[in-house]
């Protein structure tokens, strides 16, 4: 089709203008939009801020991400050839899952921060979701149309989202369970639907649990859980991958994970008001081909 063909040469065009030492500064911001990042942010948010904002965003973003997986394995279109890969790439193209994930994290985000201007907080997590989107076209791992439809499909999926949850935690966890169902049987238990499965699964056990919990403020404890805890969950969330390929070990690893993520509140929380800082981000999260 010529629309599909002139975005294809669109894609030629952009790899070709950006010079080979931008490269790198390329693969640094794709990384934005990984999982692991943001589950690390909305955790630190949810263990040292706003406990209710952090455990909404994660639900939504598992959600956003399962949605994602059904998506890629029902169009189950090709990636670019391997010749013009800048950086390993595995799984379907379409739609992009980092440009539709990063729509979904930056995109609750803008909505559900109280810093500055929505205007100034809409502009900035468009500004980077672009860039992550052009990254993706530039290390040629996905065609423009790639990430375009990841981004259209990120903005409707977010407006409904917020919609059906109403920034209820315990809501986008059951969104994200039934995404990441629609995700497992569409793709047929694919090793990514079921660890999301078992992130919304984990997920949505431990926010039961804690949900009356307080955000930790201890400053000892903070420092635990963020030298402690979180490179044990980025550990347990980086062996997802190369763990036995059968399903249930998946699945238990995946759910430990969601459990680890939310339930320290519920152990080490204080009597005070659920607010406070927000920490620096970090990375913590499986690694998944569907990018």
């Amino acid at each position: 089709m010529p629309g599909s063909v002139a975005l294809g040469t669109l894609g030629e065009t952009v790899r070709a203008a950006v010079p080979s030492w931008l490269v790198p500064v390329f693969r640094g911001i794709t990384r934005l939009g990984n999982l692991g990042v943001f589950l690390a942010a909305f955790a630190l948010d949810y263990w040292f801020g706003d406990r209710e904002r952090g455990a909404h965003a994660m639900g939504v973003v598992v959600a956003g991400m399962a949605l994602l997986t059904a998506l890629k394995h029902a169009f189950a279109a090709p990636r670019p050839p391997a010749s013009v890969n800048a950086v390993p790439a595995g799984g379907h193209s379409f739609p992009s899952g980092h440009a539709m994930g990063a729509t979904v994290a930056y995109g609750a985000l803008a909505l559900d921060l109280d810093v500055g201007s929505s205007r100034v907080r809409y502009a900035a997590a468009g500004g980077l979701v672009s860039l992550i989107a052009l990254s993706r076209v530039v290390l040629g791992v996905h065609f423009v149309r790639d990430v375009l439809a990841g981004i259209v499909f990120g903005a409707v999926f977010l407006v409904v989202a917020f919609g059906l949850t109403g920034r209820d935690p315990r809501l986008a966890f059951l969104l994200a369970v039934a995404a990441a169902l629609l995700a497992v049987a569409v793709s047929g238990a694919d090793r990514d639907a079921v660890s999301l499965l078992g992130l919304a699964v984990g997920g949505a056990a431990a926010w039961a649990v804690a949900s009356e919990a307080t955000t930790v403020d201890r400053s000892l404890w903070r420092l635990a859980l963020v030298g402690g805890l979180l490179p044990l969950l980025a550990a347990l969330g980086a062996a997802t991958p190369i763990a036995d390929p059968q399903s249930g070990v998946v699945f238990a690893l995946t759910v430990a994970l969601g459990i680890g993520l939310l339930a320290p509140p519920a152990i080490l929380g204080s009597s005070d008001d659920a607010t406070g800082s927000v920490c620096p981000q970090s990375v913590v999260g499986p690694r998944y081909s569907s990018a």
